[in-house]
């Protein structure tokens, strides 16, 4: 073997080992009513900053809500009724940004039933 071709292989073999296990792991998913009841939490949290009138604030509020809810997985109908509650989100989240805060509230408490009917679907 020349040189060239030692060190391509030493080089391949240190860069194999620079790989952790947790860089190949799997990501550990949450169970459905775990995702639920965070996606609970953060949709309260959201109605309540609502009346601080701070529309930036809200907005990202419900922008977690909605990455949050991207976990949510289980089959076809499920991810299909999940993604029409997802649009409510979008459309709250729109409205905070336009300031207009009841209708983001009824767009959120929307949401939030749509997120609880969700486990008839599993």
């Amino acid at each position: 073997m020349s040189l060239k071709k030692v060190f391509i292989a030493f080089t391949l073999f240190f860069s194999i080992l620079g790989f952790s296990g947790a860089t190949l792991a799997k990501e550990v998913k949450k169970s459905v009513p775990e995702v639920l009841k965070e996606v609970d939490a953060k949709i309260q949290a959201a109605l309540d900053a609502i009346p601080s009138a701070d529309s930036a604030k809200v907005a990202s509020l419900i922008k977690e809500v909605a990455e949050n809810a991207s976990e949510l997985s289980a089959n076809y109908k499920f991810e299909f009724e999940r993604d029409k509650v997802v649009l409510k989100m979008k459309k709250a989240r729109e409205l905070a940004k336009k300031s207009d805060f009841a209708g983001a509230e009824q767009e959120l408490k929307e949401a939030r039933e749509g997120f609880a009917g969700l486990t008839k679907f599993q």
